[in-house]
């Protein structure tokens, strides 16, 4: 064993007088600087030490035990000046092992803890004040912490094999942590830049997992100090987030299965104050968000498998929207777009094979033209529940303060001759105000189109027979529309324009047909077929 604290003298010359204690091991110290500790204390064979010190008051300490181990801890910028009182520290046991710290500014500290085989670990630290964890345990893992702000801090975990960290903090004051444990082959890839102040936390606990975060703008978080934003706790997926900005969040899980892709996108420096998250529990799903403008919530939740959701929320100069979409089964498709102000939309499938599609609002005008822009949409509502499988449905919504609402819980809703779906409403234009719709389609092979181009109507659909057709159209205002098709194989077209006209219509046998064409204002129809 050899034991060696050096403080300003030759290493080369107190081994050579002591070549009967050695095992192989090598220990270089230079301190050209003033009142700098270096302590190397090497207890396994064929390991390498370097430490290289100039500024002042620098500490740093090295334990090699194992193995073939190399360190180098650099605390020396070659200016004489600016690289003051850090601190390094390095333990290694085990065999093959790499550290290298470099500390060329002031007041940083770095610590790696090495076990197992083959890990490598490189700490480069050109600000102030930032601080660097690392500990490894494992074979073949690789972390990488680049800190050039100021007031960083940087915590990597490896416990596994072949697991890959790379972090880099460009700005200052970001909390970063990286947690590897007990899986193999993940990589995560994390970056800190823009003003600041921003918070990152990642664990994988599976295999072959790959997180990957880019952080401008200020004040954002993936998760907390406290709890991670990224959790990958199966094999094979994908987590990708993007945030500029500021103050905002972003959470994705992915779980108990394998081969999910999720990817958040908070872009856009001048928007903020966005919440997204997904969490995928079932295989091959795929999860996207992207979020534009202010004040705007998104979540995905898929339990099911090979589902894909999509939510489009902003515009430059959108806000205050709302997006959910929540799939159980399988092999289904959800995309939700909001523009404009204040959207509100869901998307609920537990069956497998449908399709849902929200589309609410537009972007405003750019530049001058858009303040004074009123057409654009918003306080808009959408709802879309599928419980049967192999169902389509649409909104669509321009105008203000409408709502829209399909449910869809037999099979095979898809669309006859002249439908693009199974159920589907439309609804505004750009002058559309305050209408009502609703879709109810209980039993198979439906299809109903509602639209409504006016303002203060309202329709409601229902159907529970088999291979029924409904089509309602709306313009004007005040109009009411009721139909109800509980036989099968039921057609009816319902056109209301003018004002405040109503029309109710019941089909309960089979194969019958109702055509309402009201024009006028005030006109009251009522039709009724079978018991």
């Amino acid at each position: 064993m050899k034991k060696l604290l050096f403080v300003g003298a030759s290493s080369l010359a107190l081994l050579a007088a002591a070549p009967a204690m050695a095992q192989n091991n090598e220990s270089t110290v230079t301190q050209t600087g003033t009142t700098g500790t270096a302590t190397v204390d090497q207890t396994g064979s064929n390991g390498k030490s370097t430490i290289t010190q100039g500024g002042d008051g620098n500490s740093a300490k090295l334990v090699q035990g194992g193995d073939f181990s190399r360190s180098e801890i650099v605390q020396d910028n070659g200016t004489g000046s600016s690289d003051d009182d850090n601190s390094a520290e390095v333990t290694q046991q085990g065999n093959d092992q790499f550290s290298r710290i470099v500390q060329i500014n002031d007041f940083s500290a770095a610590t790696v803890k090495q076990a197992g085989t083959g890990n490598d670990s490189r700490v480069t630290q050109s600000g102030d004040l930032d601080n660097a964890n690392v500990d490894q345990d494992g074979t073949d893992n690789d972390s990488r912490i680049t800190q050039s702000g100021n007031l960083n801090n940087a915590a990597v975990l490896q416990e596994g094999n072949r697991n890959i960290s790379t972090l880099t903090q460009s700005s200052g004051l970001n909390q970063a942590i990286v947690n590897q444990q007990g899986g193999d082959a993940n990589e995560s890839r994390l970056v800190q830049t823009g003003v600041g102040a921003n918070v990152a936390n990642v664990l994988q606990t599976g295999d072959d997992n790959l997180s990957d975060i880019i952080q401008g703008g200020a004040g954002n978080g993936v998760g907390s100090t406290a709890a991670a934003g990224i959790v990958q706790e199966s094999t094979g997926n994908d987590a990708i987030i993007r945030q500029a900005g500021g103050l905002r969040s972003a959470f994705i899980k992915q779980e108990e299965a394998n081969n999910n892709f999720a990817s958040i996108n908070q872009g856009e420096d001048v928007s903020s104050n966005q919440t997204a998250e997904i969490r995928q529990a079932g295989f091959q799903n795929r999860g996207t968000i992207t979020q534009r403008g202010f004040f705007e919530n998104a979540e995905i939740l898929q339990s099911g498998d090979k589902n894909i959701a999509t939510i489009y929320q902003g515009g430059g100069t959108g806000f205050g929207h709302d997006a959910l979409v929540d799939q159980s089964g399988n092999d289904n498709l959800a995309e939700i777009a909001q523009r404009g102000e204040d959207q509100t939309a869901s998307v609920d499938q537990s069956g497998d094979g449908n399709e849902a599609e929200v589309d609410q609002g537009r972007d405003r005008l750019s530049g001058i033209a858009g303040l004074f822009d009123a057409n654009f949409g918003e306080n808009q509502t959408a709802s879309i529940s599928q419980g049967g499988n192999d169902n389509t449905a649409s909104t669509i919504q321009r105008g203000e303060n409408q709502s829209a609402t399909i449910e869809q819980v037999g099979s095979r809703n898809t669309g006859a001759a002249g439908f693009l779906f199974g159920a589907q409403i439309v609804q505004g234009g750009n002058d559309g105000r305050n209408n009502q719709a609703t879709i109810r389609q209980i039993s198979d092979e439906n299809s109903a189109l509602t639209t409504q181009m006016g303002s203060t109507m309202a329709s409601l659909v229902v159907q529970e027979g088999w291979l029924n057709q409904s089509t309602v159209d709306q313009d004007g205002s005040g109009h009411t529309a009721n139909v109800s098709q509980g036989g099968n194989s039921n057609l009816s077209e319902l056109v209301q324009t003018g004002t405040g006209n109503t029309a109710n219509v019941t089909q309960n046998s089979h194969f019958n047909e109702s055509y309402i064409n009201q024009a006028g204002n005030g006109n009251v129809a009522t039709v009724i077929q079978g018991n």
